[in-house]
């Protein structure tokens, strides 16, 4: 949410606790989640499958998106609660995650 401020332009407001973590503090099992995979087009029309809707820990969020861009023979990144592949991998990575027990 953003709000005015007095003369310097906008600032945002977040809905973080007074610590301003919003990282989770345990990983929900891989079971239990329902994982979005969705393809979405970038700059210069470059294509990135986007995995998400995950509730992992930082560390555990950066294995499974090594584990992925290994299974999909990709580079990507994974932060914020997302893992992005590079490229059309929907098929591959969705594959993968159900071959692994992910939900």
């Amino acid at each position: 949410m953003a709000r005015r401020t007095g003369g310097d332009g906008w600032s945002l407001l977040s809905s973080n606790d007074d610590d301003g973590d919003s990282v989770p503090v345990e990983s929900r099992a891989p079971g239990d989640h329902r994982i979005v995979v969705a393809l979405s087009k970038r700059a210069k029309g470059k294509v990135v499958t986007v995995v998400r809707d995950l509730v992992l820990t930082p560390s555990d969020l950066k294995s499974l998106g090594k584990a992925l861009k290994n299974a999909c023979g990709t580079g990507g990144t994974a932060k914020g609660g997302v893992v992005e592949l590079q490229g059309d991998c929907r098929d591959r990575a969705r594959d993968w995650l159900q071959a692994n027990g992910w939900g």
